[in-house]
Order: C-alpha cells, then structure tokens, then sequence
C-alpha cells in the first residue's frame, strides 16, 4: 500500500511509484490528435466522446455520477461554464487517487508534444 492510499493524518507526499501510476492512468484516455484532448463519458444515444481540458474553466475530483454502483468512489469532470463533463478515468476509492490523476490530466494537456 502507497502512502497516497493508506495515509491517514499527516503525509509525505505522493510518491514516485504514485506518480507513475497517476500519469499511466490519465495517459490511457490521452488523445494524441492534438494536445489537451481527452476521452470523456458519452452522452445520450454519442458512441464516443473526447473534450479539450485546456478549454474547460475547471478541473473537478467529485464522487461518482455513477452512485448506484460506487457510491463512494471519485472521478474527475472537466467543467465548461456551467457544464460538467465526466472523464472516462476511474472511479478511484479515494480523493487522494483521484486528485493525482487530475494534475497528471493537466500535466499532459499542458505539455508541448504530444507522447
């Protein structure tokens, strides 16, 4: 178990282990057409779905849309306006894990090259 799932009270920090993990999580919805594109959630009768991070005014970890079935778990939604737009990572079981994969989203929507 990494401190970044077990930690209670006080941390250290995200390891590196929990980085490498984070940045492979985001990495797998990761479309490589142009920076900053990410697989989302379809809506409706969509078969698939990709959004822009870098146009999104947030960045969000909240629990699941999918309360039936993980009632406890964490996801990250992109929000445009007053729009919310889940991405197709997770759900984590903690905050924590969702959290770090949200900056290793930003990281890679930020950075230069596309991987």
């Amino acid at each position: 178990m990494t401190r970044l799932e077990g930690a209670t009270g006080t941390r250290a920090g995200p390891t590196p282990e929990d980085l490498q993990w984070a940045m492979g999580e985001a990495s797998k919805e990761l479309v490589p057409v142009a920076p900053g594109w990410f697989r989302a959630w379809p809506t409706g009768e969509d078969k698939w779905s990709v959004i822009n991070v870098r146009a999104a005014t947030q960045l969000v970890v909240n629990h699941s849309r999918e309360d039936d079935r993980h009632p406890t778990s964490w996801t990250v939604r992109a929000h445009y306006g007053g729009h919310a737009i889940e991405l197709r990572v997770g759900p984590y079981e903690t905050k924590a894990q969702a959290t770090l994969v949200a900056q290793a989203i930003l990281k890679l929507a930020y950075r230069e090259k596309a991987p």
